[in-house]
């Protein structure tokens, strides 16, 4: 997942660094917005920084001579690539909230603006499931006095803690011996609010400030500690809250959760030493450990495997790009409809296409994978016209990762597994395409290099590889990019019934460009009126299941299995995935394409990592 998804358009550009904070704050106030990026010009869009909601409450009166140049943030920017992951960990070491999107840090052009109200929607709406599950897990307890002040406490006390100190907001009790919440004062009330300026940095300052119970938010949302970190996430992110207190079972606050503990739990998981409460209520609908959909980042996702095998001194094979490039791939416009697409696939037996624009050049590909991932996840947006224009712009993938024609094979998987991207582009010294590589051509050359490697040496361990019939075909698109597999084992609980494989399931799952995905039609005839004819019918239209979209498989191969046998498989049977079952016939996994591209990838950053560690001795040896 990488954070371009979850980017969204800034409501608020600024170019002028010569305008008063004064007069940004109050447009941020009408509009609602909370990072404002401020660019060289309105054409090009270059970022030279931003301004954040707690950077618009440092003028203390409405005639400070405080500028947008005097409180303009440099740093962080997040580029386009980074994950998920890598984003929160940015944010988090900069005691920032939110960031300005840009394509790299060289052009910083802007690409959007990405905030953890930002992050944590995006979790909860592609159905994650939080790595920790209570509250007592997550929590914020360490130096929790910092956290709490009096009603009776001057205002000027909390500013100084949100802008010195990045703390989101603090816990207003009835009294500091006796922190019973009434509620919450964070940099949002000092937003919406003008009565708490006390001049700082004016010459007639206000010896008297407000008290903190004048621009508070009374009453408060409160957590328990045993409560589902997942319900938490869902009123936190609907309501936008900064910061909820944490109370015991006699009403007095014991930690505080920030937006920071909830997107750790969907990440990390709990904090280092904490224990797990029991849940007092379940969830309305609970879901099995191993059925969960959790946040993976990229250095997990190369580092998983059911059994390990130790390479004592990786080097690359000698496969390198211009061996295994192709000259051709076919292409559609960037005029034509999805529906083309797809019929130019089943034409030209392909699950990859260029896409190009009216001049000829080509601007991005579009595979089975991007159209699947709409279909399954983006919701019904093919359901437009056919004339509708842009719908290929907008299920393509347009930044193609381009490598040189002595790159080797497992740098070039690296790369393909880093950006998510199933073809790269071959360009010369002048940067021109030359050739191009899919995933299949590096699976079908991985053959002969991973040929000492068993298949449990490169699957995922657990069972989560694995859906049941009737999961929705939602929770199956969420699954395989989550984990980043290109095919799952479809497992009733006794035995393997099919595969659902990306390569085969978009021409199932899809229909045209006018009516959209196909459904399950569920009809019921009943009578209208007790005693009249059975005239009446009640129609429901339900999602795709799993079962409506997998591949009827019932082959299957054991985890010791080699490799390259698993790749034969593959390819004589036109799956992205072979099911791996143990001698009891009991599911263990699935061996899928990206398994392979995931061991190359191993090896290039291991060839890496050992290239530093010589260079670091032989410095050593000099001195």
């Amino acid at each position: 997942m990488r954070i371009w998804e979850i980017t969204r358009k800034p409501r608020i550009v600024i170019r002028d660094l010569s305008l008063p904070l004064t007069v940004v704050r109050g447009e941020a106030r009408r509009v609602g917005e909370e990072i404002i990026p401020v660019v060289k010009d309105y054409l090009r869009e270059n970022v030279l920084g931003y301004i954040t909601a707690i950077d618009l409450i440092l003028p203390t009166s409405h005639y400070t001579s405080i500028r947008v140049s005097d409180a303009l943030r440099e740093h962080p920017l997040v580029t386009q690539d980074l994950d998920l992951g890598e984003t929160f960990n940015l944010l988090r070491k900069f005691k920032v909230f939110g960031s300005p999107v840009v394509n790299d840090l060289s052009e910083r052009k802007l690409i959007g603006v990405v905030s953890y109200n930002d992050m944590l929607n995006y979790l909860i709406k592609m159905n994650y499931k939080p790595i920790a599950e209570t509250i007592s897990e997550i929590m914020t307890t360490k130096n929790l006095d910092k956290y709490i002040v009096s009603w009776r406490d001057r205002v000027n006390r909390v500013w100084s803690r949100i802008v010195f100190h990045g703390q989101p907001g603090v816990v207003v009790v009835r009294d500091e011996n006796e922190w019973i919440p009434m509620g919450v004062l964070t940099y949002k009330e000092f937003l919406r609010s003008g009565r708490w300026l006390f001049h700082r940095e004016s010459e007639q300052r206000i010896v008297s400030p407000a008290k903190v119970q004048r621009i508070m938010l009374r009453g408060v949302l409160v957590a328990t500690k045993d409560m589902p970190v997942e319900a938490v996430a869902k009123v936190v992110a609907e309501q936008d809250l900064p910061l909820v207190p944490v109370i015991d079972e006699n009403g007095y606050v014991i930690g505080v959760v920030t937006y920071e503990d909830i997107i750790r739990a969907y990440l990390e998981g709990a904090k280092p030493g904490r224990v797990r409460v029991p849940i007092t209520k379940a969830l309305p609908i609970p879901v099995s450990r191993e059925e969960r959909v959790v946040f993976v980042g990229r250095e997990k996702v190369l580092s998983q495997v059911l059994v390990s095998k130790v390479i004592e001194k990786p080097v690359y094979a000698g496969i390198l790009a211009k061996d295994i490039l192709v000259e051709e791939l076919p292409a559609i416009t960037i005029n034509d409809t999805v529906e083309h697409a797809r019929k130019e696939m089943l034409r030209k037996k392909t699950d990859y296409l260029l896409v190009v624009d009216e001049k000829g050049d080509v601007v991005g590909i579009v595979s089975k994978w991007n159209m699947l991932h709409a279909i399954g996840v983006k919701g019904p947006l093919w359901r437009r016209r056919t004339k509708d224009r842009y719908f290929i712009d907008y299920v393509m993938t347009k930044n193609i990762p381009r490598v040189r024609p002595d790159t080797p094979i497992e740098d070039i998987a690296f790369v393909m597994t880093r950006y998510e991207s199933e073809v790269v582009f071959v360009v010369n010294e002048k940067n021109e395409i030359i050739g191009f590589i899919t995933k299949d051509e590096v699976v079908k050359a991985a053959k002969n290099i991973l040929g000492d490697l068993l298949v449990e040496n490169l699957i995922i361990p657990g069972k989560i590889a694995s859906v049941h019939p009737f999961h929705s075909l939602y929770h199956v698109v969420n699954k395989m990019k989550t984990l980043y597999l290109d095919a799952l084992t479809v497992y009733d609980g006794s035995d393997v019934v099919g595969v659902v494989s990306t390569n085969r399931l978009l021409f199932v799952a899809f229909e045209d460009a006018k009516t959209g995905v196909k459904s399950r039609r569920l009809i019921w005839v009943r009578k209208l009126v007790k005693g009249a004819a059975r005239k009446g019918r009640y129609v429901k239209i339900t999602p795709l299941l799993a079962i409506d979209v997998m591949v009827p498989y019932r082959k299957y191969i054991p985890p010791n299995t080699l490799v390259a046998k698993a790749i034969d498989y593959m390819f004589m049977d036109r799956l992205n995935g072979i099911p791996v079952l143990s001698d009891d016939r009991s599911i263990v996994s699935i061996i899928s394409k990206n398994d392979v591209l995931r061991e190359l990838s191993r090896r290039a950053k291991k060839i890496a990592e050992v290239k530093i560690e010589e260079k670091a001795n032989v410095k050593k040896e000099q001195k």
